[in-house]
């Protein structure tokens, strides 16, 4: 189903206090190729994931067995960003990974979220017709925007991008919202004029000829040095159990130095294992424009300019002190580095 919405401050702030129902059967389980280490009991946990490219390191950790290495029984499950949202707030999944300006408004009102570490830059783009007339930022005015969902963190990039460049995300631009498959449809069509997505069906949709990448995160300025995605852990978990919430974010950790030290092995794992739609290629290619040096002062700091960043443009309440907020989200567990 879809829907449209020509957003002002009172429906933005709807929206992203709408919570999404978890749907266990919508859930995609793996069982990872690798042993359990001989002697003591895993810990079980389970971690959410969209079923992106940009995961890998998530994947490699779950395959190449250091999740048990720091002592963990993971269960992967696949889910919307909106349902991960609410298996967060509900805490069935303990942990998750993603796009750093999905989070911030809800955690903001009240998700009960620890980040504690950054992971990469890049993974998100704007495309246009291959064929399209936009070529500057002021182009973007009286067009439709087609994203994934309302307050999803490809709609909250592309309203920064747009604020950057002096076009009102509120009333400049409408917006409509698809599920991920349809985008590329809904373009073709007319529907709308522009989409938002992350990789690696972004990239797909670029290399079939029929659209052309207006902003790719990950070579774009001002944004290709900023971490867009980082670990999140529940509050819960973060409370009562430190030492596994350290554990899982050092497996994150794990993974995203394999997977930047073997970029070719990653797209081959996540492409054959089905964690991500796309050839080998395709995911080669995108791994390659990343830049995977996972930290956690770089994650931290990209959650201070994330958060003002949304405040500056009207996301974030007036009244938030995003340096407290930030403060408050960022978690630094002991044994991560």
């Amino acid at each position: 189903m879809k829907k449209s919405a020509k957003i002002n401050a009172l429906c933005l702030i709807g929206i992203f206090t709408a919570a999404v129902v978890f749907i266990t059967g919508c859930g995609q389980k793996n069982t990872p190729t690798t042993s359990a280490p001989a002697g003591g009991q895993l810990k079980k946990v389970t971690i959410g994931n969209f079923g992106t490219t940009c995961e890998a390191p998530l994947f490699a950790a779950y395959e190449n067995g250091y999740f048990k290495e720091e002592g963990l029984d993971v269960e992967l499950i696949k889910g919307e960003p909106g349902v991960l949202k609410d298996s967060l707030a509900t805490n069935k999944i303990d942990a998750t990974d993603g796009v750093l300006m999905q989070w911030i408004k809800p955690a903001e009102q009240g998700l009960d979220v620890k980040f504690t570490a950054g992971i990469h830059t890049g993974c998100l783009q704007v495309l246009v017709p291959a064929n399209s007339d936009i070529k500057t930022i002021q182009d973007f005015k009286g067009k439709t925007i087609g994203v994934t969902g309302m307050g999803g963190g490809p709609m909250n990039m592309v309203s920064r991008m747009l604020s950057d460049g002096g076009v009102d995300f509120k009333n400049d631009v409408a917006w409509k919202v698809f599920p991920a498959p349809e985008l590329e449809q809904a373009m073709a069509k007319g529907e709308v004029d522009i989409i938002s997505l992350p990789d690696p069906v972004a990239q797909m949709i670029i290399d079939k000829g029929v659209a052309r990448s207006y902003m790719n995160m990950a070579v774009s300025e001002p944004y290709s040095s900023e971490y867009c995605c980082l670990v999140v852990v529940t509050g819960k978990l973060a409370k009562e159990d430190p030492a596994a919430a350290a554990a899982i974010t050092r497996g994150f950790l794990k993974g995203a130095k394999w997977v930047a030290a073997n970029p070719q092995e990653a797209a081959k794992l996540i492409a054959e294992k089905k964690y991500v739609p796309g050839d080998v290629d395709v995911n080669a290619k995108t791994l390659a424009s990343y830049n995977y040096v996972p930290s956690v002062e770089a994650g931290q700091k990209a959650l201070q300019l994330a958060a003002k960043g949304m405040k500056d443009i009207g996301i974030l309440e007036k009244s938030t002190d995003t340096d407290e907020l930030a403060n408050k989200l960022f978690l630094k567990l002991p044994g991560v580095e």
